[in-house]
């Protein structure tokens, strides 16, 4: 065994004793490494090769019992040693019943610390001779284990229930600031409808900065009030107001606003539906934030002279693969592009608040540019009103090409 590979892993919180460890083995083979509590030792043994790990027993957290237990079931090749100042509570029982092979009394004995560290490398296993004291350290191990537990599960109650208050707080927040902030927008975007509307008076210059004006206040009160109806989703208390909708007309007209801005970016955008539809019963506002969000996210995430594609079918070709649902009760929306993709680790957590996947230190907010960043609620907000209309949405890579495939399955009738 080479030097580099004779490495020792020291679980202590103590800087002092491990320096003393330290200094005691400076003159050996050995590579000391510490860490400062039972998680990140285990992580450690996962990826790294040990001699030897110490283990103080009354490290926070995981304690050393435990930790020890946990490394045995990981490696248990390599020999583990308990260290600790304590000299009841039948502490060495304790330690070798939860899988440690030896006990190293705390202040170290600097003549022999170096002699036992070898010996335990060596293959050295202390035993418990006393079978009575080893039922009695058996027995209050348990007990330890499962007050340890009971602690632990008291601390992740209050701990949730912290949670659920700043949830409700956030919650609160949200919905005083969209209120408070939409009330004086109204009366700007009003108020610019108006001069909009006859323009006869204002240079071209003054029409292309109420044009921009115009637009930015849009894009703020949609903001707004997606932030206001997630905020309604989230406490069940957004109102559906369903009417008979006819999709393929809904999002070729969507289709046609995006026309600029795919122009702009020499994106094409092909609308596929090759049967008829039937009319479906939604709340047509809420659906076309849904298609509108997902549209502006194709856009976004596809590199200029790209391809979107979005296909509408009847009956649903995928609730019956992925859910085992009657198709003639669905139709289905896909949004296709040839853009970046998703990374396969987040194609769940896109559809999470605030979780936006561009680089943050490089974040713009255009609606309409490459890679260009957002609040994070889009999809949250798509999956939100997907649900309560009782449909499904979700995301994929495509797998022969570039790019990613959102799918949005709603039924032909809602019940209340």
């Amino acid at each position: 065994m080479n030097t580099k590979e004779k490495k020792i892993l020291c679980i202590e919180d103590d800087e002092s004793n491990y320096l003393l460890m330290k200094r005691l083995l400076k003159n050996s083979d050995f590579e000391l490494i510490q860490v400062e509590d039972g998680l990140k030792g285990l992580e450690l043994v996962k990826k790294e090769a040990f001699v030897l790990i110490l283990i103080d027993v009354n490290i926070a957290g995981l304690n050393g019992y435990e930790t020890a237990t946990r490394l045995k079931m990981l490696k248990n090749t390599i020999p583990v040693v308990a260290l600790t100042a304590n000299k009841i509570d039948r502490a060495k029982e304790r330690a070798l019943i939860s899988g440690c092979d030896g006990f190293i009394n705390k202040p170290f004995n600097p003549l022999t610390f170096p002699k036992l560290i070898n010996e335990y490398i060596n293959g050295r296993k202390d035993k418990i001779t006393n079978s009575e004291r080893m039922i009695e350290a058996m027995i209050l191990n348990n007990q330890a284990i499962v007050c340890h537990m009971e602690e632990q599960i008291r601390e992740l109650k209050r701990a949730n229930q912290e949670l659920k208050e700043l949830d409700k707080m956030k919650s609160r927040f949200i919905s005083l600031v969209s209120h408070e902030l939409r009330t004086p927008l109204s009366p700007i975007v009003g108020y610019l409808s108006v001069l909009l509307a006859d323009t006869t008076n204002f240079s071209e210059r003054e029409k292309r900065i109420l044009n921009i004006i115009f637009k930015s206040s849009k894009r703020l009160e949609r903001l707004l009030n997606n932030l206001f109806t997630l905020n309604l989703l989230e406490q069940d208390e957004s109102l559906i107001c369903r009417e008979e909708v006819q999709l393929d007309t809904l999002i070729s007209d969507l289709i046609e606003d995006f026309f600029l801005i795919l122009q702009k970016r020499h994106l094409s955008c092909d609308f596929i539906c090759e049967k008829a539809i039937p009319k479906i019963f939604c709340d047509e506002t809420k659906i076309e934030r849904v298609f509108f969000a997902l549209l502006e996210n194709a856009v976004k995430y596809t590199d200029d002279g790209g391809k979107i594609s979005v296909y509408l079918n009847y009956p649903s070709r995928y609730i019956l693969k992925k859910y085992d649902l009657s198709p003639n009760d669905y139709v289905e929306i896909i949004f296709e592009d040839s853009g970046i993709g998703i990374p396969e680790n987040q194609l769940n957590a896109i559809f999470e608040k605030f979780v936006e996947l561009s680089d943050i230190d490089r974040h713009h907010t255009s609606s309409d540019g490459f890679l260009g960043g957002g609040a994070g609620i889009g999809l949250s907000l798509c999956k939100g009103i997907v649900k309560e209309h009782k449909g499904f949405i979700w995301a994929e890579n495509r797998r022969s090409h570039n790019g990613s495939r959102f799918y949005v399955i709603l039924p032909l009738e809602n019940s209340n």
